[in-house]
């Protein structure tokens, strides 16, 4: 075969593959979560994410036995992008629902922040709770502890941390951190939404 006639099937091959890539910041771990990397379906088998919430919620309630009581006024975060602190997805909120859920079942004392008027005052994303301006906020003894937390996308993994912290110091009372499969359940609800409520 001509030199040249190779030549040009390699370069004609290098500029067909490099424009079906599409270049953008990060990879797919890290885009999934704004919707700009479209993965083929998942393999892996979602975990119950119900059950699991509140696996850790009873987990946070037993290690922080006899700090907490049920007459502990808490309040709940959604669970906030490790990467980000300021931001979270469905999967997020979902996971700060359940958590409340759990700890209402329990017995305990949860205020419920969309309804909370001095919450609605503060930005509703992530981690909004640890903010200075939520702790210098009069009247705001109606929460003792909180409960929060980071998420973190992985391969095929979400690795979550949560924490039951003292409201006025943020001193950690408790913490659990555990895996879910990045199944395509969990995924969809990773990606980006613009809706709070």
């Amino acid at each position: 075969m001509d030199i040249k006639l190779i030549f040009v099937v390699l370069l004609l091959s290098l500029i067909i593959n490099g424009c079906s890539r599409r270049v953008a910041f990060g990879n797919c771990d890290f885009r999934v979560k704004s919707s700009e990397c479209h993965q083929p379906p998942s393999t892996i088998e979602d975990a119950n994410l119900i059950a699991t919430s509140y696996t850790a919620a009873d987990k946070l309630i037993q290690d922080a036995i006899p700090i907490l009581s049920p007459q502990t006024n808490l309040l709940v975060t959604s669970i906030a992008d490790i990467d980000n602190l300021a931001y979270t997805t469905t999967f997020g909120r979902l996971l700060g629902e359940q958590l409340a859920t759990r700890f209402t079942q329990r017995n305990h004392i949860v205020t419920e922040a969309k309804f909370n008027d001095n919450l609605k005052l503060i930005p509703r994303n992530g981690e909004f709770v640890l903010s200075r301006e939520l702790r210098e906020m009069e009247g705001s003894d109606w929460a003792d502890m909180v409960v929060t937390g980071t998420y973190a996308i992985s391969n095929d993994k979400v690795y979550i941390t949560l924490k039951l912290l003292d409201f006025t110091t943020s001193k950690v009372i408790s913490s659990y951190a555990y895996t879910l499969p990045k199944g395509q359940n969990t995924l969809s609800l990773l990606q980006k939404s613009f809706w709070w409520w």
